[in-house]
């Protein structure tokens, strides 16, 4: 059933979506602890404060997607703070879509209204606030930060800013993620993997773009995509990139460095390293040498790539494959 062009989640079967709270079906006097057990479950690190009494009703559902999760919340108007505990590692960011009602949201210095059918990207690397104005349903997907940045650097410019439903990217990917309520439960793991990393993909779709710089923007995405597209290549460098646009390497450099705050060849091998990443821990590839990976990535030389592994991320391939 679709209304206002969002997917309706309430007439899907109980077995499909089992909720992880629903305080329908709590004693009034459980239903706080029951519901802050289950926030903190879901997100640790979050914390929630209800305006007046504890309300009757709300829900949280969860569907576990490969490396990710889908959550759907329905919630009076509340309060939520995220602090990422010292323990967890950031590792995932959300797109967040405002199904029903309207929220506040707010991170480092950015804060957005989001209306219904409106999106945003939160970074769990970092506090967040949430605050619901009235009684809201909000979808939230979680997506390994690693693979999200590394096919999107320019996002981390872009936690908290609105998404709004008026355009047709956020429409086109917002309709996506709700109607995965319906379609993710009955896919196998290796479907969802793979639709995790195209859903990775569309959040270009989606992205906020700055109006006033609309030639320097086209040209960080072109030069991101040619290099997801020409990865695996050994000898692809800075200035292969910079030739498909019939400009100097200074000149893409600094553009890049300016919309991204990195240049051509650290994007080059930020990109080509986190997918050696989650190469290695692909179930699929689990037969495969750490130098087979690292050769399909890019790397002409094992030994400088386990190198430049950890300098990246503090431990060996082999250990990173063992985690």
């Amino acid at each position: 059933m679709w209304s206002d062009g969002l997917p309706q989640l309430e007439a899907l079967p109980a077995d499909v979506i089992g909720p992880v709270v629903d305080l329908r079906r709590v004693e009034e006097e459980q239903r706080y602890l029951m519901w802050t057990q289950a926030a903190r479950k879901s997100f640790p690190g979050l914390t929630v404060r209800f305006e007046g009494d504890m309300p009757a009703s709300g829900m949280i559902r969860r569907i576990p997607i490969s490396s990710g999760d889908l959550f759907e919340i329905e919630s009076a108007p509340v309060e939520v703070n995220f602090r990422p505990s010292p323990s967890a590692d950031g590792s995932f960011i959300s797109i967040m879509v405002q199904a029903e009602g309207s929220t506040t949201v707010q991170q480092g210095q950015q804060r957005s209204g989001l209306a219904k059918g409106d999106m945003c990207l939160l970074d769990e690397a970092c506090s967040f606030k949430i605050i619901g104005e009235d009684w809201s349903r909000i979808c939230f997907l979680r997506l390994p930060r690693l693979q999200v940045l590394a096919r999107h650097p320019q996002l981390e410019r872009y936690f908290a800013s609105a998404m709004p439903s008026a355009d047709a990217g956020t429409r086109l990917l917002a309709d996506l993620l709700l109607r995965l309520f319906w379609d993710a439960p009955l896919l196998s793991d290796a479907q969802h993997r793979a639709m995790l990393g195209g859903l990775i993909h569309l959040l270009g779709v989606a992205s906020p773009r700055p109006v006033d710089s609309a030639e320097h923007d086209w040209r960080v995405r072109r030069a991101v995509d040619f290099i997801e597209q020409n990865l695996a290549l050994p000898g692809l460098s800075a200035e292969d990139v910079a030739r498909d646009q019939r400009i100097s390497r200074r000149r893409l450099d600094q553009i890049m460095q300016e919309k991204l705050g990195r240049s051509i060849a650290a994007c080059l091998w930020t990109r080509r390293l986190a997918q050696a990443a989650q190469d290695l821990r692909e179930p699929a590839r689990a037969g495969e040498s750490i130098a087979q990976i690292a050769f399909a990535n890019g790397f002409g030389d094992a030994a400088h790539f386990t190198r430049a592994f950890k300098r990246r991320y503090g431990v060996t391939p082999g250990q990173w494959r063992v985690i």
